[in-house]
């Protein structure tokens, strides 16, 4: 797990995947725009030891101003997960307790050592050169009942938010949460944001119509019910 996969541009590293979903649990890999390591997008669908996805629910249910991640305890690079050469790898669970905007976080292990085995990839991607898109995006994932979106991120400034959906959304197939599609949001403008980090959330209401994307050509119009936010960060990412 140390070996460097002839990834010469990136040294072996810590990452972590804050959790969602309680039947299915997923990771999304913390992502650090500075960092060559770190410069990826990633969502997972895990297959935990029944026993770490117990304290994760019940931690959940009674910390729940904190968030909780897989993090790895043999340094690692990226890549050979994306190409599935690596679909398990030793970890442990934390409990994540931010503040603000992240710029004071705590992290306390709360599980012994496990094998984190990665059931499926449904996003891997490496940040390259893009544009800013005119209005915010999102990735939809999720299996089942359950149904999640992550800000897909593109470059400084931007910042990382995933919300639980409190329902699927009508229009939004099997399929579509197992492929991580893209999702838009035509009332709010992204665009850069005046070349200024946001710092403040920039979904405040519970609704908002959407357009999604698996059809570029032929978006369909859903409707998001947001739920409960699993993440939020500004800081580590724009570094």
């Amino acid at each position: 797990m140390t070996t460097r996969h002839h990834h010469e541009h990136e040294d072996p590293s810590v990452h972590s995947f804050i959790l969602s979903g309680r039947d299915t649990v997923f990771g999304y890999h913390l992502a650090m725009f500075g960092m060559a390591e770190h410069r990826y997008q990633v969502v997972l669908e895990y297959r935990l030891p029944n026993d770490v996805v117990d304290i994760y629910l019940k931690d959940r249910a009674d910390h729940p101003e904190s968030w909780h991640a897989v993090r790895n305890t043999e340094d690692m690079v990226l890549p050979p997960i994306g190409d599935g050469t690596v679909t398990e790898y030793p970890a442990r669970l934390d409990r994540v307790t931010q503040t603000g905007n992240g710029e004071d976080r705590v992290w306390e292990p709360i599980s012994g050592g496990f094998t984190a085995c990665i059931e499926r990839v449904l996003t891997f991607r490496r940040f390259s050169e893009e544009d800013f898109p005119a209005h915010l995006t999102y990735l939809v994932y999720g299996r089942g009942d359950e149904a999640h979106i992550a800000h897909r991120l593109v470059k400084r400034p931007h910042y990382e938010q995933i919300i639980s959906l409190q329902r699927v959304p009508e229009g939004v197939t099997q399929a579509d949460l197992a492929g991580a599609v893209e999702l838009s949001i035509p009332a709010v403008p992204d665009g850069g944001h005046g070349g200024l980090p946001w710092t403040t959330r920039p979904l405040p209401d519970r609704t908002y119509p959407a357009l999604l994307h698996r059809d570029p050509a032929r978006p369909t119009p859903i409707t998001l019910t947001l739920g409960d936010e699993r993440w939020w960060n500004i800081t580590t990412l724009n570094a």
